[in-house]
């Protein structure tokens, strides 16, 4: 069947109107479908991570201003009276080591001091996949944290004819929010951001990089997503501290966004570091700024053809008006 130009511009006009109709009406239905993050910036008088404040700690957890060394990431504001970030070791504490539930103590301690890298005097917790208990807490698998191992510049995933070597997760420490994305609607494409900065006295051995900071996603109303995402990890020689700053700083604060299409429910985000192989070296991380919202358009071809049929029936109707004008 065939459609002369002159039929074919108001159909065109119907099309575009439709599917940019369509286009907002999907989209606005999700556009603020996401709670707002609770002290996305730490900088809420109240420091306690219990929740009350939005966040909550497990293991050796802080919520304070410069640490380290480092600032906190302030983009909007650099000088805000009350600058703070979120602090994760997973360093014990002197009361842990002097009672034998940190052994060895941490070879990293600077001179005779004792859990020095260590927050709110709380103990990290068990990581390992036999015992899971931050896995469990963050809403993750035993085997969340037993990610492939990486020599060199090389990851050891099992794909391209490479074996597959899992590092093996000791003791960690996390933070976490639960985030909830709206109960009606079809899922929603999430993006989240954050600034972070990872801090080591480990390094790389023979079996590659050990600890590593991560970012994970995990839902907590039954449908099954679970994702652990690592940030950064050790490197180089092991270092031991010489002052209460962590040895290794590789790369100040940076800026790290995630995307995933994730259904409606409520979701736990977690930020964490953990140790691996040993427990005798200690690392950090630092997390600021953490935001999460819904992305605002998500065009589909069926959309797009339809607006490039309007546009052209626009073009035709313009230069129809053009010689009939002159």
């Amino acid at each position: 069947m065939f459609i002369s130009i002159k039929k074919f511009t108001p159909i065109a006009l119907v099309a575009s109107f439709l599917s940019l109709g369509n286009l907002i009406a999907a989209n606005s239905a999700n556009a603020y479908s996401i709670t707002p993050v609770v002290n996305n910036d730490f900088e809420s008088t109240n420091t306690s991570l219990d929740g009350s404040n939005g966040w909550t700690g497990i293991g050796s957890t802080e919520i304070r201003g410069t640490y380290s060394g480092v600032s906190p990431s302030n983009q909007a504001n650099p000088n805000p009276p009350n600058a703070r970030q979120g602090v994760i070791t997973t360093a014990c504490p002197s009361t842990a080591i002097a009672s034998g539930l940190c052994n060895p103590a941490r070879n990293d301690d600077p001179g005779t001091t004792i859990g020095t890298f260590n927050l709110r005097t709380q103990d990290q917790i068990t990581a390992s996949p036999e015992l899971a208990n931050l896995q469990t807490q963050l809403g993750l698998s035993p085997n969340a944290f037993s990610i492939p191992r990486k020599i060199g510049n090389v990851t050891y995933d099992g794909t391209g004819g490479k074996p597959a070597l899992y590092r093996t997760p000791k003791e960690g420490s996390a933070i976490f929010q639960n985030i909830t994305i709206g109960n009606t609607g079809s899922p929603t494409n999430t993006l989240l951001t954050y600034n972070y900065d990872f801090l080591t006295n480990d390094g790389a051995g023979s079996l590659g990089n050990k600890d590593f900071g991560f970012v994970s996603i995990s839902a907590i109303n039954g449908n099954g997503y679970k994702e652990v995402i690592p940030l950064e990890d050790s490197t180089g020689t092991i270092a031991t501290a010489s002052g209460t700053n962590f040895s290794t700083n590789t790369k100040p604060y940076q800026s790290g966004s995630l995307q995933r299409t994730l259904t409606p429910g409520n979701y736990r985000v977690g930020f964490g570091v953990v140790d691996v192989d040993g427990s005798g070296y200690s690392s950090g991380l630092l997390i600021d700024n953490f935001n999460a919202q819904a992305v605002p358009f998500d065009f589909s071809p069926t959309a797009g053809l339809g607006l490039v049929a309007g546009i052209f029936g626009l073009s035709r109707l313009r230069r129809k008006f053009l010689r009939e004008n002159n």
